[in-house]
């Protein structure tokens, strides 16, 4: 419950388009002392395209709570045309990969944009260019086409899961079907189950059936998203290790002129944001209207926030 708490922070009424909400006074003294540490990106945009002088700049992107806003059904996550735009012409300037927990179809499907690199169910479903190297390299990397007949490389890391995960969702879906609000999401390489919008008296009931039915899956295990419980292979995989694996497609791994950018919200996107911090890549950008702990280095409050550094970083 503690973990559920502490992932889905309360928030007050919305008040537009993009689901941020009015903060108090103390609320504003508090979020003003955590950009100390967290500078925001749009008032530190300067001093980060002074660091990229010369540098050939990769951008990572997750969707829902970035692109998108967080809406009370998943499936209504849809992200503005402005945005679509907005993302669209920084994809013309520099490589974009969108890496996001929903599974690659439905992120390519909200997204719909073909310029993009995708990575759905947590970088577990990668769609990434083609180089001989990286599909000669790895078990698990498939030549494919895209929608448009395009050549990618397919990198599923977790194939052998399918079975079990399809197994697992229709546990889910009969044992919580008689809980009002829950949803259980078929992500391909992972289940999330949605509790946005389940009364908080019956969180920890979904915790203890999500535990239930696991413990007969001890390969897989259970991450922490914004009101969403997520199940997953337990593999040696994560959002940071799919931007490696891009970084590396593209040619832009081992490079002292890269400078890698990752824009995200959730718990998941601490691992991107971790490896960049880690390898002195470049920066983790946390979407966040509220303060919390993070491996990031700077932070852009909501997606309108977003839209304007994406804006800003082809002006």
């Amino acid at each position: 419950m503690d973990a559920m708490k502490s992932s889905s922070p309360t928030h007050k009424k919305k008040t537009n388009a993009f689901n941020t909400e009015p903060a108090s006074t103390e609320t504003d003294v508090t979020y003003l002392t955590w950009l100390l540490k967290y500078p925001s990106a749009l008032k530190s945009f300067e001093q980060i395209m002074d660091y990229a002088k010369g540098k050939r700049i990769a951008l990572f992107l997750d969707y829902d709570g970035t692109l998108s806003p967080i809406v009370d059904n998943p499936d209504r996550a849809f992200m503005s045309n402005s945005m679509r735009a907005a993302v669209r012409n920084v994809a013309k300037v520099f490589p974009t990969a969108i890496i996001s927990g929903r599974s690659l179809d439905k992120v390519y499907n909200f997204v719909g944009l073909t310029e993009l690199y995708y990575a759905g169910s947590h970088g577990m479903d990668i769609m990434g260019p083609v180089r001989h190297s990286i599909s000669d390299g790895h078990q698990d990397c498939i030549r494919s086409t895209d929608k448009q007949g395009k050549e990618v490389n397919l990198f599923q890391p977790a194939s052998e899961f399918l079975p079990t995960i399809h197994e697992v969702f229709r546990s889910l879906v009969r044992c919580t079907q008689e809980i009002k609000g829950a949803e259980v999401e078929n992500n391909k390489f992972c289940v999330s189950v949605h509790y946005r919008n389940v009364d908080e008296k019956h969180w920890k009931t979904i915790a203890q059936l999500v535990d239930d039915i696991l413990k007969d899956y001890p390969r897989l295990r259970v991450t922490h998203g914004r009101k969403v419980l997520e199940v997953r292979p337990a593999i040696d995989w994560d959002k940071g290790k799919a931007v490696e694996f891009l970084l590396e497609s593209l040619g832009l791994s081992n490079s002292d002129d890269v400078l890698s950018i990752y824009v995200g919200d959730d718990r998941t996107d601490e691992d991107a944001f971790k490896v960049l911090r880690d390898g002195k890549r470049g920066y983790g950008i946390l979407v966040s209207s509220v303060p919390k702990e993070s491996n990031a280095f700077y932070s852009l409050r909501d997606p309108s926030e977003v839209m304007e550094f994406l804006k800003s970083l082809v002006m």
